[in-house]
């Protein structure tokens, strides 16, 4: 009964996801806004700020990223929207607007049997977001990109948990429902974010993140987002281990030796605390 309810909603999925005028939680709308503000070339920092500004629980996380000590550095408290908007890039804005998506999305009432799962993929999110942001940096590729990507990686998954968590079956069988979200959860986050308009590197690292690999080159976003993942895993995972037995992914020594490894979870696990602080 679990695989025909389970096959029947991911077929529905796949036709929202895959028409013209797809339906999105309304958690989305305001990440919605703030995308289609920011693919406008005539867009101005001052037009976002005005958005960001009229909605009270965006600036106020705007505002308490830009001034997290991961982000602020040594740089003056910033009080101003704008100011911040400037400190912290669109890339950021960006992530903050998903944020708060999948925040509304955790609280909702289905989603309160699977706190603690919803939790620990919110938690690994963000310390992949924080490792992608270590190695974008010293790749010299962008940071806040890279933050953004750790933050969605796993969208897919918030999504389709929240989907399930509306169907009891579904919902009655925890385990089954676990392994569910983590086959499918790559693929829908993909086209969940396709159809928002991402940009192709980020649907393609979205898509290849959970495949079987060893990085050999930090050359890409696909690779710096698998890495990431793999560190990522050792803060916090959500996917039980026999299931990652199944599709191994491995860094290469000469891309990150141990020792590199060890010093980037260290950084990344001083910077989680103001991190959370900032955005949940």
């Amino acid at each position: 009964m679990f695989n025909e309810v389970a096959t029947r909603l991911l077929d529905q999925i796949a036709r929202e996801l895959s028409g013209a005028d797809v339906i999105f939680p309304t958690s989305f709308d305001l990440t919605l806004r703030v995308q289609a503000l920011l693919k406008n070339p005539d867009t101005t920092i001052d037009k976002i700020a005005e958005l960001v500004r009229a909605e009270p629980l965006m600036s106020t996380k705007v505002l308490a990223y830009a001034n997290s000590a991961s982000v602020r550095g040594i740089g003056p408290e910033i009080t101003d929207v704008g100011r911040a908007i400037l400190r912290i890039g669109l890339d950021a804005v960006r992530t903050v607007s998903y944020t708060l998506a999948v925040e509304q999305i955790i609280r909702s009432k289905h989603m309160q049997p699977f706190q603690s799962l919803s939790n620990a993929i919110w938690e690994h999110s963000l310390a992949v977001a924080a490792i992608a942001r270590i190695l974008a940096t010293r790749q010299r590729m962008n940071p806040e990109k890279a933050f953004f990507m750790g933050m969605i990686h796993d969208i897919g998954a918030f999504y389709l948990l929240f989907r399930c968590s509306q169907d009891t079956i579904l919902a009655g069988n925890r385990d089954e429902l676990v392994e569910l979200v983590y086959q499918w959860h790559d693929g829908i986050g993909h086209a969940l974010l396709s159809a928002m308009g991402q940009p192709e590197d980020v649907l393609t690292a979205v898509q290849d993140h959970e495949a079987p690999t060893t990085v050999g080159s930090l050359s890409n976003w696909t690779a710096i987002l698998t890495s990431s993942d793999c560190l990522g895993q050792q803060i916090i995972d959500w996917v039980p281990e026999p299931m990652r037995a199944i599709s191994p992914r491995t860094i290469s020594e000469k891309v990150i030796s141990a020792e590199d490894q060890a010093a980037i979870l260290a950084q990344a696990k001083e910077d989680l605390t103001s991190l959370r602080a900032a955005l949940f």
